[in-house]
């Protein structure tokens, strides 16, 4: 308790206009070839439905007269999704700072987040099948407290998810 008496306890109030702004960070933009696997995957589900809406046009005959409406709202879902593929891609990116590591992401959703180094209990790299497939990487880091990966960064080339990991753990350990 004499430490607060002397005065040597301090807890100023901080000016909000001074503090640090994530929106002004210039954000790395992640792989082309992430685009393309969501667009993968976005294809994959289309023809899963159209095999469903095809068995039921043949097996069902009441499904017969909605079918084409079906059919055409299904289309018009999947060009949304490629279209919502191409915004969130052009809008979503990660950035490393000096103190933090942030990730914007997010198309009619945005969501940022940012994440303090001195939170960071670990980070580690994951590759999918198709990830391989298309030499890509994702850097997932985990924060104290959480039960899962706080942060993932998904699309990154394995070279960038590597030496992002290693500065990160360097950042982590008080090497930098």
């Amino acid at each position: 308790m004499d430490s607060i008496e002397q005065g040597i306890f301090n807890n100023e109030v901080l000016e909000i206009n001074a503090l640090p702004r994530h929106e002004e960070a210039e954000l790395n933009s992640f792989a082309p070839k992430y685009l393309l696997k969501r667009n993968i995957s976005t294809t994959i589900w289309l023809i899963i439905i159209t095999a469903g809406i095809f068995i039921a046009y043949n097996f069902a005959e009441i499904f017969r007269i909605f079918a084409p409406f079906i059919a055409g709202a299904f289309m018009l879902l999947f060009i949304w999704s490629y279209y919502s593929n191409y915004q969130w891609f052009r809008k979503s990116g990660y950035a490393v700072r000096e103190h933090d590591m942030i990730f914007k992401r997010g198309f009619l959703f945005e969501k940022t987040t940012v994440v303090p180094f001195n939170r960071v209990q670990h980070v580690s790299t994951n590759r999918g099948v198709m990830d391989k497939m298309l030499n890509l990487s994702s850097l997932n880091v985990f924060t104290a407290g959480g039960s899962g990966s706080d942060v993932a960064l998904p699309g990154l080339l394995p070279e960038t998810a590597n030496s992002l990991k290693e500065a990160l753990a360097a950042r982590m350990s008080g090497h930098v």
